[in-house]
């Protein structure tokens, strides 16, 4: 695992900061507006080295898709998914 350089550790600690605030993840312009930074691709680059190093997940179709991987959250907890049910 890579040392994380200061804008990542910011990041982070801003996604820790919303999520405990207002009980939902940033999305990347909450992120964008909330450390200073100048565009979304250079939130978008961390955020996916952030996900490479295993810090994050994210899901792609999902606006406020970042989920904080390794801490638990405020009465919640993380769940496997085993797999899919179908029902309709």
């Amino acid at each position: 695992m890579k040392a994380l350089t200061t804008r990542q550790k910011q990041i982070l600690e801003f996604i820790d900061g919303f999520g405990r605030e207002h009980g939902y993840a940033p999305s990347i312009r909450d992120i964008v507006r909330g450390c200073n930074i100048s565009s979304t691709s250079v939130v978008d680059y961390n955020l996916r080295i952030l996900e490479r190093e295993g810090m994050l997940r994210r899901d792609a179709e999902v606006s406020r898709g970042i989920v904080r991987l390794g801490q638990e959250r405020h009465g919640y907890r993380s769940v496997p998914v085993l797999g899919q049910i179908a029902a309709g």
